[in-house]
């Protein structure tokens, strides 16, 4: 049985293709939560899925089982949705989205089949989003890293900045799909936003806002964000008052706002390459280091509102 399950063949133009990876290159469940936010934005058709039975150690992967509104039982498996959106101005481009999980097992055959439905939805650019626990404030602008080893990204695209990656060591799912797309031709770059590693609280739609922000510089969408606004808010607000009482981490906290301050202050072209140098190290340093471990979270699509819109605290 083909494991790539097509319920439809849309029939797009000058396809840009966004992905993210639930487990480890997704901190706080910031990147798989955009792609769903933007899906929901621009009402993203499902066309396509990736069954889970030959990817997936169901032990370490588990499926989740809940009940209904109705109080019936429903499981749950690791999802790979393919979801398309056609441009209406007629020309393009237009957009498939892909929410998966990284997977355990035959890593090539499963980049194969995400290759084969950008081949068949003629894509011509892959951006990845990712998301990573970091040394950084919750009380400053989420940063968020951009990196491409593609030498142009296409006409219209030249003001953007991306460094190329230097990163070498283990790596995710992320890599594998990109390294297929590159070969083929397809210019590629990454989003990896950065969440403060000090917070166990997710999601953090703060992180989530950033990551859906920064990428309407190449898609073809304006990206209603007040939700995440509204909601980021509220997070910073609980986040605040339960570190009130926690004078280490308080003064910690502090630290790093000094560190980012003068990091971001302003100065001219040159020294801001130089004080941009070491958040790249330290993504560089946080991808070695933390290869190879993955969540066994699994997103579950019907409670994300609920879990978002709790009133406890997050946890530190």
């Amino acid at each position: 049985m083909d494991s790539l399950e097509f319920t439809e063949r849309p029939e797009l133009r000058r396809t840009i293709m966004l992905t993210a990876f639930a487990g480890w290159p997704d901190a706080s469940e910031a990147a798989t939560r955009a792609i769903r936010y933007l899906a929901d934005q621009i009402s993203a058709k499902k066309f396509a899925s990736i069954d889970p039975e030959d990817f997936y150690n169901f032990v370490e992967q588990r499926p989740k089982v809940r009940n209904g509104a109705n109080g019936e039982r429903i499981l749950s498996w690791p999802e790979n949705q393919f979801y398309a959106w056609r441009n209406t101005d007629g020309e393009g481009p237009d957009l498939v989205l892909f929410r998966g999980v990284e997977p355990h097992f035959k890593w090539r055959s499963y980049s194969a089949m995400i290759y084969e439905v950008a081949e068949a939805c003629n894509v011509e650019m892959v951006i990845t989003l990712g998301a990573l626990l970091d040394a950084v404030p919750h009380t400053r602008p989420v940063k968020v890293t951009r990196s491409s080893q593609s030498d142009s990204l296409g006409p219209g695209l030249e003001h953007l900045k991306f460094r190329p990656s230097s990163y070498q060591g283990p790596t995710g799912i992320m890599s594998i799909v990109l390294d297929r797309m590159t070969a083929a031709g397809i210019p590629c770059a990454s989003y990896w936003g950065h969440s403060p590693h000090y917070v166990q609280a997710k999601p953090n739609p703060n992180v989530t806002k950033a990551l859906l922000e920064a990428v309407t510089e190449i898609i073809p969408v304006e990206v209603d964000t007040e939700r995440l606004q509204r909601r980021g808010g509220d997070f910073t607000r609980r986040l605040t008052k339960a570190l009130a009482d926690q004078d280490e981490v308080t003064k910690y906290v502090s630290e790093l706002e000094e560190r980012w301050d003068k990091a971001n202050s302003p100065s001219d072209d040159e020294s801001s390459g130089e004080a941009a140098a070491p958040l790249i190290a330290e993504l560089e340093a946080f991808l070695r280091s933390e290869a190879g471990s993955q969540s066994d979270e699994m997103s579950d699509d019907e409670s994300d509102d609920q879990d978002q819109d709790e009133g406890n605290p997050p946890s530190v």
